[in-house]
């Protein structure tokens, strides 16, 4: 006999209208997992754009129903919302899933990467953030990693703009691990910066970050900018 399909494998095409009108409905029927996994897997892939309540409600249906529950699906789900940094989507995410997927790779990386972004310790993080790059577990989701990183890189960016009104330019590349500032200005988010040497990196004037005038450093604590950096979703 043929080998059955894997559940990761998307064998359906995505209609999104149905998808708005399935989550439209408050009811939760696990008839709706497998149209739902083929949407997270089109996002994954690029071929559909991030839905965080398409996402939501297909984790939420593997916790009601945990025979129907994927746990790669489940990785896959979460490092799709902790790619929307410094939205809190992964925080919303993650008290969907169970500890015994939550405590596994490759969610327990991505755990972490989420809590390194927060913190702002953006050097550590893109050392963790190789792991998933290279998963070889599952290589959606690394392709997804890899795909990710300028996203990444302009959040940061972003978030430094908020915050700092300027810094030393080589802790600017280091927090977004590029290696010259003029891969910073070549950044889609670059406009937030108004000027660049080697020296240091100025960014453009606002009311958060004039009544800042600090340099920024790494490990910066994230409490204290935090509601600057929600910000950045608006």
């Amino acid at each position: 006999p043929s080998p059955k399909p894997s559940p990761l494998i998307c064998i359906h095409m995505v209609n999104e209208s149905e998808i708005k009108e399935m989550l439209s409905s408050e009811s939760y029927n696990p008839s709706s997992v497998p149209q739902l996994e083929d949407h997270l897997l089109a996002q994954v892939k690029g071929e559909a754009p991030y839905m965080a309540d398409s996402v939501r409600r297909l984790v939420k249906l593997y916790q009601l129903f945990p025979e129907t529950s994927q746990p790669g699906n489940i990785a896959r789900a979460s490092l799709l919302a902790a790619l929307e940094f410094p939205n809190t989507d992964y925080l919303a995410l993650s008290y969907l899933i169970p500890h015994s997927v939550a405590s596994t790779e490759p969610c327990q990386t991505i755990q972490k990467c989420s809590a390194l972004l927060e913190a702002c310790q953006f050097t550590d993080f893109w050392k963790m953030f190789e792991k998933l790059q290279s998963y070889s577990e599952d290589a959606e989701l690394a392709q997804l990693a890899n795909r990710s990183v300028p996203v990444i890189q302009n959040s940061i960016l972003s978030a430094l703009a908020l915050a700092y009104q300027e810094a030393p330019t080589q802790v600017v590349c280091d927090a977004l691990k590029v290696d010259s500032v003029d891969a910073v200005l070549a950044l889609k988010h670059a406009q937030v910066v108004q000027s660049g040497d080697a020296n240091t990196v100025t960014f453009v004037p606002t009311d958060n970050n004039t009544k800042r005038r600090k340099v920024y450093q790494e490990s910066v604590d994230f409490k204290s900018i935090s509601s600057l950096m929600a910000k950045i979703a608006s």
